[in-house]
């Protein structure tokens, strides 16, 4: 009697599109906002946003490096929503500073649009909720010269990741990772290589998106050159791993994580200005940059759902020590020069981000997301390969 039992093939994922699981929520999420709706009822769309969100991480684009970002982005917007539905009333809290009038005195086409734009304003530029350590704002400039500026930045952020592709696409460890691969294998100094290649993807990603909106919306006259300073901040406030985050990388998730860890305090008890309030929220913040990043993670695969947790929340681990031996070194009342001490801790934030890496990118590595091509061209691979053909 041949044998009856079939092997089940893995179920096949339906095709992730744009339109309905990033687009429309992010246009439905405007309009309730604009609507100034009772909380029972804001509370009753944030289910219906939240099932939107998890049901778009059950689809696939086809690559996986795209269902990181894109799974990653619906986290994002899991978290605003979480911000503007339950922690906050726009409508009665919120004001742009080119506001004369109260939003609830207008039309509800407008409130919406105001809504939309406040969605989009994660850093809130100009409003009233503007989130701290922001960059210097850029000073007026002429339109068109602004414009050029932003677009030479954008070449010189694709020529940046290109590089970074480049080396990753060049080295075997992420294109033909071996069985439980990690980046530690090839030793220090490629460790901290590899570690910086993977991670200028999302750097150069962000930067180069920014921009792009920036050069739109500026030169359609939507918005002036002022309201868009840098995406991150700069590396010179990068010297300890507090500032890395906190000063230079967090700037478009510090609403959401604020008014989170905030709200965690407060059923607490703990007074704001304590050290409990201060490490309550680093960790909070920490954890909900860590669960955003899951959502990535299960785009990927539900087998991968919280690989990225480690490395995000270990931060706070790691600015937790921080503080504890900047402390022990103040109270000993050894003096050093600021020269000296900033460089110490440039080399501080290297160990520690090449030491915790790993446990962001090994994971991502062995998934096959070193595999994926970023970029629809890379002159950089072009010149070489040209090089190549005539040594």
């Amino acid at each position: 009697m041949p044998n009856s039992t079939v092997a089940h093939a893995a179920p096949v994922r339906q095709t992730f599109s744009v339109g309905p699981y990033l687009i429309l929520p992010d246009l439905l999420l405007a309009v309730v906002l604009g609507f100034g709706l009772k909380f029972r009822f804001r509370v009753l769309f944030y289910a219906l946003f939240s099932y939107i969100c998890i049901s778009g991480i059950l689809l696939t684009t086809g690559d996986k490096m795209q269902d990181y970002s894109i799974g990653s982005t619906l986290g994002g917007q899991f978290f605003t929503a979480t911000h503007l539905l339950l922690f906050s009333e726009p409508l009665a809290q919120y004001r742009h500073q080119e506001d004369k009038y109260e939003p609830k005195k207008w039309s509800l086409w407008r409130r919406m649009l105001w809504s939309w734009c406040i969605v989009h304003s994660p850093r809130g530029i100009g409003w009233n909720y503007q989130v701290s350590n922001i960059p210097p704002r850029p000073l007026p400039t002429p339109k068109w010269t602004f414009i050029r500026s932003r677009l030479l930045q954008v070449v010189q952020f694709y020529l940046l990741m290109d590089v970074a592709q480049s080396y990753i696409h060049m080295n075997t460890l992420f294109t033909r990772p071996p069985p439980n691969a990690t980046i530690t294998s090839q030793g220090w100094l490629l460790q901290m290589i590899s570690g910086a290649a993977w991670m200028t993807t999302p750097y150069a990603g962000m930067s180069m998106q920014y921009l792009l909106f920036a050069v739109v919306s500026v030169g359609l006259g939507f918005s002036d050159p002022e309201e868009w300073p840098d995406t991150f901040g700069t590396w010179k406030h990068a010297y300890t791993v507090r500032n890395f985050w906190g000063k230079f990388w967090h700037q478009m998730i510090r609403r959401y994580v604020t008014s989170i860890g905030k709200f965690v305090c407060r059923q607490l008890g703990f007074q704001p200005g304590t050290w409990p309030s201060s490490y309550t929220q680093l960790y909070i913040a920490f954890f909900v940059s860590a669960v955003l990043h899951c959502f990535g993670d299960a785009m990927v695969g539900w087998e991968y759902l919280g690989a990225s947790f480690p490395f995000f929340i270990s931060q706070a681990f790691g600015i937790t020590l921080e503080d504890i031996v900047i402390h022990l070194v103040r109270r000993t009342g050894l003096k050093v020069a600021p020269r000296i001490s900033t460089a110490i801790g440039y080399m501080w934030v290297a160990v520690w981000m090449t030491f915790s890496l790993p446990w962001y990118i090994d994971w991502a590595v062995n998934a096959g997301l070193g595999r994926s091509e970023v970029l629809p061209v890379s002159p950089v691979r072009y010149l070489l390969r040209a090089v190549s053909s005539f040594s």
